[in-house]
């Protein structure tokens, strides 16, 4: 992927104020973005669009989440994609901002997905109130583990070898304790995430990069190359017997997790996509973020082996098949080089991370799993020379 879509580091409005990028996302058509800046002085975020070049602000009286002009004054927008979701800090609240209607189903699920990680092994976030658009959180203390990780500060590298030891220990007692029968009950009512949910989201992700690379020569050698790892990922994914499917986070990586010291338990955020999954999907999902952060040097090599070798153990404790982890974490990187790629000013990094295979140059052979963890050199199916959207196996009935 040596072509990357071409998303500014920062824009101009039409006042002459200019804005940094901080996330982007593919639009639906070539060259059409949404955006989420901030100005210079990082006082909250704007929602926008880029299209054909043109900068677009969408204003906190987004149409499509009308709650949201009314919740903006009670504090700092943190969180705002266009026309989808918002995150309001508000004091000692954090407030989520829905589509209307859409917040209810969300209460009910958070409320679901903290019964076993809520009971003792994390803290979590209370829902304070909640109506069809909107839900109140209680703030819980404590950083994220990412903001952790490179802190070099007032964070040892025993102290953050500490903080992956709590969550190694509350995250195997929370996914195991979700097999007893009173706890699995209720849990059943949470959506499943089977293999081909996952396929799904990854071709997703590729065919978004399809999009708005295709017809561009310099593209043509990326767009050969994520066809060709496409096809061995979701091979790998949905032909290899898969572990049970038991409770799961659906989106698990540092910035989710809090550590407030060592006394106190660890902290777990935004439970939008809890669902029934098999146990790799977060754990794969924890790793590569985790690889990537190296990458972005946003970790040492030091403090990299320390999450991972937890993270590692965390899987053993569980049972979780090696292949099965390969076969998620395989997904992860390539959605991630994808997503990663809309993104100033990681997208030649994500560029790179895919050609590299998404694997850190520095730590050797996966601690702890067997040998099949590691990226297999099996013979590869060549891709398609006109880089034809992927659509790959339909999902089983």
């Amino acid at each position: 992927m040596n072509w990357r879509p071409p998303v500014p580091s920062q824009v101009t409005d039409t006042s002459g104020t200019t804005w940094l990028v901080r996330r982007a996302w593919p639009g639906p058509v070539a060259g059409e973005y949404v955006l989420e800046v901030r100005d210079a002085a990082g006082s909250g975020v704007l929602a926008a669009h880029l299209r054909q070049g043109n900068f677009e602000p969408v204003p906190s009286n987004d149409p499509m989440m009308p709650s949201l002009a009314q919740e903006a004054p009670r504090g700092t927008i943190l969180v705002h994609r266009a026309h989808k979701r918002a995150v309001i800090h508000a004091g000692g609240q954090y407030i989520k901002v829905f589509r209307p209607g859409r917040a209810l189903d969300a209460a009910i699920r958070h409320t679901l997905a903290t019964i076993p990680a809520g009971d003792g092994p994390f803290l979590t976030p209370r829902i304070l109130a909640a109506d069809p658009d909107v839900i109140v959180f209680s703030s819980l203390p404590g950083r994220s583990y990412y903001e952790l990780g490179h802190d070099h500060t007032t964070v040892t590298d025993e102290s953050f070898s500490h903080t992956w030891t709590q969550w190694s220990r509350a995250w195997a007692s929370t996914v195991s304790s979700t097999s007893s029968a009173g706890l699995r009950a209720g849990l059943d009512h949470l959506p499943e995430h089977p293999p081909e949910a996952e396929a799904v989201n990854l071709r997703r992700w590729i065919n978004h990069w399809l999009r708005h690379s295709e017809g561009i020569p310099e593209a043509a050698t990326g767009r050969a190359a994520l066809l060709e790892q496409a096809q061995i990922a979701l091979t790998r994914l949905t032909e290899t017997p898969t572990d049970p499917l038991g409770w799961a986070h659906g989106d698990l990586h540092d910035k989710q997790i809090l550590g407030a010291g060592p006394a106190a338990a660890p902290g777990l955020l935004d439970f939008d996509e809890t669902c029934l999954a098999e146990a790799a999907l977060d754990l794969a999902n924890l790793d590569v973020h985790l690889e990537l952060r190296l990458r972005q040097h946003l970790l040492t090599t030091r403090r990299y082996v320390i999450a991972h070798r937890s993270i590692l153990a965390t899987a053993q404790k569980l049972h979780v098949s090696p292949d099965r982890f390969a076969a998620y974490a395989a997904c992860t990187r390539l959605r991630l080089a994808c997503l990663y790629s809309f993104r100033p000013p990681w997208g030649a990094d994500a560029s790179q991370y895919l050609n590299d295979g998404g694997n850190p140059d520095t730590t050797g052979p996966r601690e702890g799993m067997s040998s099949s963890t590691t990226p297999r050199t099996a013979a590869r199916r060549p891709a398609a020379a006109g880089g034809r959207p992927v659509t790959g196996r339909r999902p089983r009935p």
